[in-house]
């Protein structure tokens, strides 16, 4: 797959996954399955939103006369927007607190750089 079609793909995820959630938030009650819909469909919005931008800075900052894999930008997507899911869910459970946010931006920050450093996606 070419950037620009990782890029365009996105987008199109991005805005469905955007309309479900809106949906899902102004027309339905906070069930157990709604509250689980609420946040995959986060999850893929923000992994969807995230991968142009991403894309943007891993192309920014890459060495000069390499080229940046398209599965690096959607996993670090993805790493952030579940880092935001799962703030949101400690949110809703009353367990967020800015330590907690730390530890856990920590073992992302930790885990991206492992695989990174091991070259899981050259």
């Amino acid at each position: 797959m070419t950037r620009r079609t990782v890029i365009l793909v996105a987008v199109v995820i991005a805005i469905l996954s955007w309309a479900g959630l809106a949906g899902l938030v102004f027309f339905t009650r906070a069930p157990l399955l709604a509250r689980i819909a609420f946040f995959v469909l986060l999850f893929t919005a923000l992994t969807a939103t995230l991968v142009p931008l991403v894309f943007y800075v891993n192309n920014r900052f890459v060495k000069s006369g390499t080229v940046s894999d398209p599965r690096r930008s959607i996993r670090q997507s993805a790493w952030v927007a579940l880092f935001f899911v799962v703030c949101a869910w400690l949110q809703m459970i009353r367990a967020l607190h800015w330590i907690v946010v730390a530890l856990l931006a920590g073992v992302f920050i930790l885990l991206e750089t492992f695989f990174l450093t091991h070259g899981v996606s050259r």
